[in-house]
C-alpha cells in the first residue's frame, strides 16, 4: 500500500538509478554492504531491536527466529548475494547479544560456510521489551558501538508508547549511534501494529515518519500498512496479538528487505558527523559541562538549586576522560529539587523567537533501583503569556529502565513563542514529590542550543 514516508514507494527515476556515490543513506541503505561485497570484501549489517527481532537460539529460550535471521537466510536462497557478489563463494553468519548480563555476542547460526573468507555477517542485538534508549547506557559500547557496522536497522517501537518524549528520545538513540559510527546508515523501519489498539498510531510512529528526512535517515512504513491493509487478521500475529507470526508476519518483514536490497547500489552515501560530536557555536548555557565548580558541595557556577540536594565531585564515574570527572548529585526531603539555569534572554530573542527550535540534551548516569522513577528529568522552562505564564514547556520523560551507565536523554524540539520573556534549562534531580535519599544521579554536561538536534557544551 503505497505511503508518502515509505522510501521504497519512491519513483524508479530517482536517484537510486543513478551512480551510487553521493546518493543519501536514506534511499541508499546498503549501498556500503553492497560496495564491500561487491569488492570481496566482508561486510556487517547491525539489527537494533526487541523482541520482534530477537533471534532465539542465544539465549535459548524458546522464541522462534525472527526476522533478521530468516532475511540472512532468504538472502542465500534467493540468490541475492551471489548476484551481489558475483560468486557464491562468500558465507552468512547471525550473531545474536547473548543477554544483558553475558554483554558479549555468540554465534548463533552459520548460514552458509564461506569457501573464500569473505563474510556477510548480521549483529542482532535485541532484548525483549526494549526501547529505544535501552541500549545507551552501561551496554551500548558492547551491544552497540562494538560492531564495526556497515548499516543499521532499528527495529523497536512498539514498547516507547507510555513515554511522553518520543522525539527526544529518538534524536538521543540516533545521534548517540552515530556519535560511534557516523558513516553507518540507519534504517528505522515502523514495524507492525499491536493487533487489539493503535498505540503506534498515536505516539512513536508519527514522530519517526515525519522526522525522518530531518534527521538523516531512512525510515520505512511497508510492513505497518501491510498489516492494516490485511485488517490484522490472526494469521499476522503468534497468538498474543502482539509478536508477529513465525511465517506470515516474518515474511512481510523478508520481503520489506529485500526490497531495500533489491534496490541499493554500490556506494558510500552522505555523511554527515553526529550533532554530539560537534560544539555548538550558539551554545545557550554557561558553565554547561561544570568545568567551574568554586563549591562543589553547592551547585556549579552559573547554576541555581532547589530543594534539598547533596552535590559531590565524582572522579570515579565520569563520560569523558577530557573532564575526569561528574557531578553527583542526591536529593533529599519532601519535594521536587532541580538545578536549573536561565538563558540569556538577549540570546534567545536574537536567534529563536519564533522562528528556529532550541533543543536541550544531558548526558546522565541514574542509579538504579529505589522508589524513585523520576531521576534525572530535563526540561525547558518557558515564560509567556501565550502559554499561560511558565511551564515546563518541554519534559523529557523519566527512564525507568535505564542500567548504571552514562547515556544521553534529549528533549524534542521547541519552538520558543514569540511573547517568551524568560527561558531557562532545568535539569530534575528527582521530580518526584518525595525523592528516594538513597538514589542519585551523575552529570557530565547539559547544553541548550539553537537547530533540530542535540549538542553537547563540549567534546
Amino acid at each position: 500500500m503505497p505511503n508518502e514516508y515509505n522510501m521504497l514507494d519512491r519513483p524508479q527515476s530517482a536517484p537510486l538509478d543513478a551512480v551510487g556515490f553521493g546518493i543519501g543513506f536514506n534511499q541508499n541503505w546498503l549501498g556500503i554492504v553492497k560496495r564491500k561485497l561487491a569488492a570481496g570484501q566482508s561486510a556487517v549489517v547491525q539489527i537494533w531491536g526487541d523482541s520482534t527481532t530477537r533471534n532465539g537460539a542465544i539465549p535459548s529460550d524458546g522464541t522462534p527466529n525472527r526476522y533478521p535471521s530468516l532475511w540472512a537466510a532468504d538472502l542465500v536462497s534467493s540468490g541475492r548475494l551471489d548476484a551481489a557478489v558475483g560468486n557464491s563463494n562468500c558465507g552468512v553468519r547471525v550473531f545474536a547479544f547473548n543477554s544483558l548480563s553475558g554483554q558479549t555476542y555468540q554465534l548463533a547460526a552459520t548460514v552458509r560456510a564461506s569457501a573464500s573468507g569473505q563474510w556477510l555477517d548480521f549483529y542482532v542485538a535485541s532484548v525483549s521489551g526494549s526501547i529505544a534508549r535501552y541500549f545507551q547506557h552501561a551496554f551500548f559500547f558492547r551491544a552497540l558501538a562494538a560492531v564495526p557496522a556497515d548499516a543499521l536497522m532499528i527495529g523497536h517501537g512498539i514498547n516507547m508508547a507510555s513515554f511522553t518524549n518520543i522525539e527526544g528520545e529518538m534524536i538521543a538513540a540516533i545521534e548517540q549511534y552515530r556519535s560511534v559510527n557516523s558513516r553507518c546508515p540507519i534504517l528505522w523501519n515502523t514495524q507492525h501494529p499491536l493487533q487489539a489498539n493503535t498505540n503506534g498510531e498515536t505516539s512513536w510512529r508519527p514522530a519517526l515518519l515525519a522526522n525522518a528526512a530531518a534527521w538523516g535517515i531512512a525510515a520505512d512504513d511497508t510492513v505497518y500498512q501491510a498489516f492494516l491493509s490485511a485488517g490484522k487478521p490472526d494469521g499476522l500475529y503468534n497468538g498474543d496479538g502482539i509478536h508477529q507470526s513465525t511465517t506470515s508476519g516474518n515474511a512481510l518483514y523478508v520481503a520489506m528487505l529485500n526490497q531495500w536490497w533489491d534496490r541499493a547500489v554500490p556506494g558510500v552515501g552522505m555523511v554527515r558527523a553526529s550533532a554530539l560530536a560537534i560544539p555548538s557555536a550558539q551554545q545557550l548555557l554557561t558553565n554547561g559541562d561544570f568545568a567551574t565548580w568554586t563549591n562543589t558541595s553547592a551547585a556549579p557556577d552559573g547554576w541555581t538549586s532547589s530543594g534539598t540536594v547533596t552535590f559531590s565531585r565524582d572522579t570515579t564515574n565520569f563520560a569523558s576522560p577530557r573532564k575526569p570527572f561528574s557531578a553527583r548529585m542526591v536529593a533529599s526531603g519532601a519535594a521536587q529539587t532541580w538545578i536549573d539555569q536561565v538563558v540569556n534572554a538577549s540570546a534567545f530573542r536574537q536567534y529563536m523567537l519564533g522562528i528556529t527550535p532550541i533543543v536541550a540534551a544531558a548526558r546522565v548516569w541514574r542509579d538504579t533501583g529505589g522508589t524513585s522513577t523520576f531521576l534525572g528529568r530535563l526540561a525547558i522552562r518557558c515564560t509567556a503569556a501565550s502559554l499561560g505564564g511558565t511551564i515546563n514547556a518541554v519534559i523529557n520523560d523519566s527512564n525507568i529502565v535505564q542500567t548504571n551507565g552514562f547515556g544521553w536523554v534529549v528533549t524534542k524540539p521547541f519552538l520558543v513563542p514569540a511573547d517568551a520573556t524568560a527561558l531557562s534549562v532545568r535539569l530534575f534531580v528527582d521530580s518526584s514529590t518525595t525523592p528516594d535519599a538513597t538514589k542519585g544521579i551523575n552529570v557530565d554536561q547539559i547544553s541548550c542550543v539553537p537547530g533540530l538536534m542535540p549538542a553537547p557544551y563540549s567534546v
